[in-house]
């Protein structure tokens, strides 16, 4: 009886020391799991933020290869449409207006051609087939519908990009915000200056 009660006894003990030991291990188990589900949450957050820095840098990398294209392909119709105007317009204001805004869109492309450059882009170099088409239409009409037309034109085409360069404002990178910073108040001013003209027609 003596010997069953300690061999009991003992029995006993071990387990309470094996359950103890299972409760230790489990709780160990549980808290590596813990650290390492944190482990994960951080290193997926790291992916997370890392795959969100790369999205922005291709967006925005994108929104500056489509923004220098649209300003140079807008820069070869404006200089195309002031020559035509200064070489065809009877009026001397529409003339003037035309040569100025020639001269501007052709500083304004030079400038846009170092931003391309520094980018590892390449501006156009030829207009899409319908600025041409309209181009040559324009270049043979009668000259009072012509100037009508231009004027009303510059002032739609310069409100179109104002707006672009406006949104360039707040493109992250320096130099594009800086490029539409310098030339947004020449592009008002062309738009000013037909509004006038207009206004006087």
């Amino acid at each position: 009886m003596e010997t069953f009660t300690v061999k009991f006894w003992t029995k006993s003990l071990d387990l309470n020391a094996i359950v103890s030991t299972l409760f230790f291990s489990a709780l160990v188990f549980q808290c590596c799991q813990y650290s390492d589900q944190n482990s994960k949450t951080r290193d997926t957050l790291k992916v997370d933020k890392a795959e969100i820095s790369v999205r922005a840098k291709l967006e925005n990398e994108i929104q500056t290869s489509m923004f220098i294209e649209k300003v140079s392909l807008g820069n070869m119709l404006e200089a195309a449409l002031g020559k035509l105007a200064f070489e065809k317009a009877k009026r001397s204001d529409i003339k003037n207006y035309g040569k100025i805004t020639q001269r501007d869109h052709q500083v304004m492309n030079d400038a846009l051609r170092v931003l391309a450059s520094a980018k590892g882009l390449k501006l156009p170099v030829y207009l899409p087939e319908n600025d041409l088409k309209q181009l040559q239409q324009m270049s043979e009409m009668e000259t009072t519908y012509f100037e009508k037309l231009y004027v009303k034109m510059m002032i739609e085409e310069h409100n179109k990009y104002i707006e672009l360069f406006k949104g360039a404002w707040n493109s992250p990178d320096t130099l594009v915000s800086n490029f539409a910073n310098k030339f947004l108040p020449i592009l008002e001013i062309h738009r000013d200056n037909a509004l006038r003209i207009n206004g006087r027609m």
